[in-house]
């Protein structure tokens, strides 16, 4: 090794500092090609997913203004309660509904969870039973069945609760 280290202080200065160069200029560019590199493609990628994040992003900015401001919506809600407060309770318009078509209806659960309300009708009359309570201010039927029987047609209806969404 000292005999290598006194040849190189032996060189002229130009081709010392050359060597150096060359040796430096070397490891920068394996030192890049092994780290840096990896890093800069890291970098782009991260680059890529910020940019589609940001396109959905000012996307759903874009949606989230086309929807009216949460006081409006209070107002609006609001003013919906008292419509229906004023034209009176469901139980009351759905009682109404139900006293028009007594001699059709089997059964009637007011006070249950479910709300069960049977009724016995000709087709006719079905579509427009879910007329009226649409029109009305009774709570609409969750779920219905229906059943053939020779001489009529079952409708049995679960109502919303008062207080669903």
């Amino acid at each position: 090794m000292s005999e290598w280290w006194d040849r190189w202080w032996q060189m002229d200065a130009l081709p010392r500092y050359g060597l150096l160069a060359v040796l430096s200029s070397g490891l920068l560019l394996l030192s890049w090609l092994l780290w840096l590199r990896p890093q800069q493609q890291a970098l782009t990628a991260e680059k890529q997913e910020l940019h589609k994040l940001s396109r959905t992003l000012q996307q759903r900015q874009q949606q989230w203004r086309q929807n009216p401001d949460n006081a409006q919506l209070q107002a609006q809600l609001q003013s919906m309660q008292i419509a229906r407060s004023a034209s009176g309770a469901s139980g009351r318009a759905v009682e109404a509904i139900l006293a028009a078509r007594r001699n059709q209806l089997e059964e009637w659960q007011p006070d249950a969870p479910s709300r069960t309300l049977t009724l016995h009708l000709q087709w006719p009359a079905f579509p427009s039973l879910f007329a009226e309570l649409a029109d009305a201010s009774a709570a609409f039927p969750v779920h219905f069945q229906l059943l053939a029987q020779p001489q009529f047609l079952v409708a049995q209806l679960w109502l919303e609760p008062d207080d669903a969404p």
